[in-house]
């Protein structure tokens, strides 16, 4: 981690990646996962993974020459998850903060409804 001149800022992508791919648009990682989280939470009544933790391998990247350490994502509750898929984008190059930020409140938002909605439906 450090500083780096813009000049030779590239996002984390391959090099023949165009970034950003589009303008900025509320992030679908950001607000699909967030309501995902939302709605999760509210049908198991509790923000936690199932026994504490979730995980997630980590697959190797083609365009990852050189790194041959593997790790596991780790997630305390499916919010810490929800905000780590909208960061991705982020770290992509393919979102800014202005892009996710907005659409997790959005997501937020509708998986609180679609909660409520699932149980005027399925509770009758």
């Amino acid at each position: 981690v450090g500083w780096i001149v813009v000049d030779n800022w590239m996002a984390y992508q391959e090099t023949t990646f165009v970034t950003p791919t589009f303008p900025g648009f509320a992030s679908g990682h950001g607000t699909f996962s967030r309501a995902a989280a939302e709605v999760l939470a509210y049908t198991t009544g509790s923000v936690y993974f199932p026994g504490g933790l979730g995980t997630y391998k980590a697959p190797n990247l083609k365009f990852e020459k050189n790194f041959t350490e593997s790790f596991e994502f780790q997630w305390a509750t499916y919010f810490d998850a929800s905000d780590q898929s909208g960061i991705s984008r982020l770290y992509g190059g393919i979102h800014a903060s202005y892009d996710d930020l907005p659409a997790r409140k959005m997501g937020s938002t509708i998986g609180k409804q679609a909660g409520k909605k699932a149980d005027e439906i399925f509770k009758k």
